[in-house]
């Protein structure tokens, strides 16, 4: 991940813009997704979709599209934020148990695109 700029004055991470190319930052519960980082592609900055989050905390697009149907904008990204991914949370307990440190590679792991292509 490469911090390629700051679009604010105080340094916080709402106002951190990275490069698009290889890993997200991550992502924080807040209002209207402010909170979260800006990714810059190669012809604007702009900020994480609220189904681009849900992707990277590894939701299918199917529990998004229920979701999305009961919730506004700010509470996805609050979900999003404030979820924790299955194979990190498997790893983290895998070094609480002797002989289940490696446990996290036996997760399922999705291939898919994360971004959202035309946006």
């Amino acid at each position: 991940m490469a911090k390629v700029g700051q679009i604010s004055n105080e340094g916080s991470q709402c106002g951190s813009v990275y490069s698009d190319n290889g890993n997200s930052p991550t992502l924080t519960a807040g209002t209207h997704g402010d909170a979260n980082s800006k990714i810059c592609t190669e012809y604007r900055i702009r900020k994480l979709t609220p189904k681009e989050c849900w992707r990277l905390m590894d939701f299918s697009d199917e529990d998004f599209n229920k979701a999305e149907k009961v919730n506004s904008n700010t509470q996805l990204y609050k979900q999003a934020g404030n979820s924790i991914v299955v194979n990190v949370l498997v790893a983290i307990l895998g070094q609480l148990f002797h002989g289940k440190e490696d446990a996290y590679r036996d997760c399922k792991v999705k291939t898919e695109n994360f971004f959202e292509e035309n946006v």
